[in-house]
């Protein structure tokens, strides 16, 4: 797991396209320079987004604008269809889109009743469909559909804005680098004030700085940095939960316990039962 995505289009499509199933997952705070496009099939999804929460439930849709910082975690079987649009070919197709940002939450209530939504949500199925039928020249019927959507959604759900984007790119820059940090060194023991150092901030303005534009504090990002790993290791191999802990640097035994049931509904013990890892 990355913060900062790494996406990869399917060269066919000129988008990265998929359906996914998902169980109980934490996808931390990452951004990416694409146009990302989430739609709820089955189950439901919580989001984290310019400092807002949702919950995105079945039949809704939910935007990430390109350099967006955003977490997600999905819940127990959970099937998403993903778009990621890269930055390069919606500057190709939109001539002022350096200064378009796209509207962002559809819960299915606003959908059911916007007709521009049900266009898109209709095309995307559409997509769905033809993606996994993947009949000889399926990428010019998907294209078709992909370009259609693309234009009711500029044309019905974009503003345009004059941006001062000095600011806001060192901003992001700044908890880019952060966020790049933390996922490298995230096992290991980092205070507020070595963190504060690292990036030629006070602690106190720090620890501000962050809550304000994470959401989190810096320790509760830090540790549910590290969950998603436990996690993992818990399903997939047989080390103890306090040799797993301690190699993903969760020091804290009462804490961990406490966020991990906040996030994935049951104990380390349960989680480790429920799989059929083993």
């Amino acid at each position: 797991m990355t913060n900062h995505e790494t996406i990869i289009s399917k060269p066919e499509l000129n988008v990265n396209f998929d359906i996914c199933f998902t169980d109980n997952r934490v996808v931390p705070n990452h951004w990416h320079n694409h146009l990302e496009m989430l739609y709820i099939l089955e189950g439901a999804m919580h989001i984290k987004c310019n400092e807002k929460a949702y919950l995105l439930q079945e039949n809704g849709m939910f935007l990430f604008n390109s350099g967006d910082i955003h977490y997600t975690h999905s819940e127990r079987n959970t099937k998403v269809i993903l778009m990621q649009i890269p930055y390069e070919f919606l500057q190709r197709v939109m001539a002022d889109f350096n200064t378009i940002t796209f509207e962002q939450y559809f819960p299915k209530e606003y959908i059911a009743e916007t007709k521009s939504l049900q266009q898109i949500t209709s095309l995307l199925l559409a997509m769905k469909e033809v993606y996994e039928k993947n009949e000889d020249g399926y990428a010019l019927l998907f294209a078709s559909h992909l370009n259609h959507m693309l234009y009711v959604l500029y044309k019905n759900h974009a503003f345009r804005e004059n941006r001062q984007t000095d600011t806001n790119d060192k901003n992001l820059n700044r908890l880019k680098k952060i966020i790049i940090y933390i996922e490298k060194h995230y096992a290991e023991p980092i205070s507020l004030a070595d963190i504060a150092k690292k990036f030629a901030l006070n602690p106190e303005y720090f620890c501000r700085y962050f809550k304000k534009n994470m959401g989190f504090t810096f320790l509760e990002y830090i540790n549910l940095v590290r969950l998603p790993h436990i996690y993992d290791d818990l399903l997939h191999t047989r080390d103890s939960i306090s040799d797993i802990q301690e190699k993903h640097g969760f020091t804290n035994n009462k804490v961990f316990h406490r966020m991990f049931k906040e996030v994935y509904g049951c104990t380390p013990t349960e989680a480790r039962k429920t799989s059929s890892t083993f």
